[in-house]
């Protein structure tokens, strides 16, 4: 069985790949059941939680079991822990069973959330998308910015509320090399200027995540909901198209979803429905088909 570190994972993957890796998933049979999960007992009354998704090659519809995989992400979140969760992707051959590789969990996951984010950007976002806003710190923003980079051209990308060297890390990258990278304290003007808004996560200064009362795009603004703690305007709610990754478990149950990214790669719904229309993308955490095709993708080509 291969061990695949971090740094094997970043070394054979590029933005565009992942990206059309994942709009395939999308479009296939893969299976991929509901989430389990199970809590774990601590001190102090309080609990962690394993979670594990598994998937697999649709064998019985390709009627083949001599290629195509299983595989399953395991997750660890415990109380004790400093910020993101631990975790490990196994992946076993679809024909003999055997495990063929363990991966870097965290990594992965790091790859697969900027993916899908921009995935459902290039749907949403209109095409001459050219100012990004991002709200919020998190270590995350660098690979989502290089990711929305390669479904849109941007010629600026505004922080507001991030660290003070994430500018230059961005300033830095090969993807944004021609696109202007600024710092804003003024939201409420900035949002005016923006195509797409992405909220990435607490502020750094404050750690507070944003209550975003304020928010109020302009008219055909794509909003990038990365932060999951992150409260947005009942009317932006309302009035917005929503989507999500998966509707078989939306994030936020009350809100009336438009369609899922499978809806949006197999053009069962529309996204954007006209130029003015403001689009929301808020994630789920049915990631199991996503997880399975990066998984894959990379044990191919590692």
């Amino acid at each position: 069985m291969r061990i695949i570190s971090s740094g094997e994972i970043d070394a054979c993957l590029e933005d565009r790949q992942v990206l059309e890796s994942l709009r395939r998933a999308f479009r296939s049979n893969t299976i991929a059941p509901e989430i389990s999960s199970t809590a774990i007992g601590r001190l102090n009354q309080k609990n962690g939680n394993i979670s594990w998704q598994p998937a697999w090659t649709d064998f019985a519809s390709q009627g083949d079991v001599s290629r195509g995989y299983v595989g399953c992400s395991i997750e660890l979140a415990l109380p004790e822990q400093n910020g993101q969760s631990s975790g490990l992707y196994l992946l076993f051959s679809g024909s003999a069973g055997q495990p063929i590789a363990l991966l870097d969990g965290v990594r992965l996951a790091d790859w697969r959330t900027a993916g899908l984010h921009a995935l459902a950007a290039s749907y949403l976002s209109r095409e001459d998308t050219s100012r990004l806003l991002i709200i919020g710190d998190s270590p995350l923003i660098p690979r989502l910015a290089c990711a929305y980079a390669a479904v849109r051209n941007f010629t600026s990308i505004l922080l507001a509320g991030a660290s003070k060297d994430m500018q230059k890390r961005l300033s830095g990258l090969p993807a944004l090399k021609k696109v202007h990278i600024g710092t804003t304290a003024e939201i409420h003007d900035a949002q005016e200027g923006a195509d797409m808004i992405c909220i990435a996560g607490p502020d750094k200064d404050t750690g507070n995540h944003h209550h975003l009362t304020y928010l109020d795009p302009p008219a055909g603004c794509h909003i990038d909901v990365v932060d999951a703690n992150a409260s947005l305007p009942t009317d932006l709610q309302e009035e917005g198209r929503l989507f999500t990754t998966d509707l078989k478990s939306p994030p936020l149950t009350h809100l009336e979803w438009a369609a899922d990214l499978k809806d949006l790669t197999q053009g069962n719904k529309a996204g954007r429905r006209y130029y003015g229309q403001r689009t929301l993308f808020l994630h789920g955490n049915r990631t199991a088909v996503a997880d399975y095709a990066l998984a894959t993708h990379i044990f191919l080509r590692s």
